[in-house]
């Protein structure tokens, strides 16, 4: 049965498995059920991202260890090169050569044609995604939006993000890569699609979340004139435990919000 309505989910880096998107959705699926919404017609997708950047990074370690070099802390060091390591890895820098840039961006669109072959033809997008994801599905987005010639990662209106109804995204790394950039000249994706469905396009939102405690997640409206003037709204919530509310392990809390669990359903709801 082809469904009716596309989740895709991008998450941060340096993290080990799907552990807490997985248990996100099953806090969905019980918010559906607590609002009787039929959850049948709705296909997830969970974007894994990360071999090529992990597998370089690999390399590097092996070939210290096999130097015979005596280095302290090891874990340290593993922690820094999977998880800063994939924000200078990955490359971040549209349109310009990365093999970490290239090979993301491909298991992007291996997760966009799963998604796209399991639903109904331009059927509406919802995109969930946080930290790092939230920079690497913008560049992916944009590169579809600004292809001067045939594109390959963008056959149809659904690939090309025509379809894309709800931008979620939380913790956003955005900024920091707004950094090497010239920030005055950043022009954000277009977001709504002007192909979007007409009835569609009311209902069309881009929610940017963020905690104030979070030194890794910031807001998107304030980097210039452009993002101020684009359909961004910026929220500020509170993520995380006793332990971590307060500080930069708040970051680590926005998949456990029970705020963003409603939200989001609720937002579906009215979707589908």
């Amino acid at each position: 049965m082809n469904k009716k309505l596309g989740v895709l989910i991008i998450r941060g880096s340096g993290e080990s498995g799907f552990d807490r998107q997985d248990k996100f959705l099953k806090r969905l699926e019980k918010e559906f059920t607590r609002r009787g919404v039929n959850s049948e017609n709705i296909q997830y997708e969970i974007i894994d991202w990360y071999e090529p950047l992990q597998g370089q990074q690999k390399s590097v370690l092996e070939r210290m260890q096999a130097a015979n070099i005596k280095l302290k802390s090891i874990l340290t060091r593993k922690l820094i090169i999977s998880n800063i390591g994939d924000l200078i890895n990955y490359g971040g820098k549209p349109n310009l050569p990365s093999h970490g840039y290239a090979e993301t961006h491909k298991l992007v669109h291996k997760s966009m044609l799963s998604l796209k072959n399991i639903l109904i033809g331009n059927a509406p997008l919802v995109i969930l995604a946080s930290s790092m994801g939230t920079e690497i599905i913008n560049n992916y987005i944009w590169d579809r939006q600004q292809a001067a010639g045939p594109d390959p990662m963008g056959n149809s209106p659904f690939e090309r993000f025509e379809t894309l109804v709800g931008l979620f995204t939380f913790g956003s790394n955005l900024p920091i890569f707004a950094a090497s950039h010239l920030i005055d000249s950043l022009v954000p994706i277009t977001f709504p699609s002007p192909y979007l469905e007409p009835e569609l396009l009311p209902k069309a939102i881009w929610e940017n979340y963020y905690d104030k405690n979070d030194s890794m997640g910031y807001p998107i409206k304030p980097l210039n004139s452009n993002y101020a003037n684009a359909n961004i709204t910026d929220i500020q919530i509170n993520t995380g435990g006793v332990l971590t509310f307060w500080n930069l392990l708040s970051h680590f809390g926005y998949w456990k919000s029970k705020k963003l669990v409603k939200r989001i359903a609720s937002y579906i709801q009215e979707i589908i």
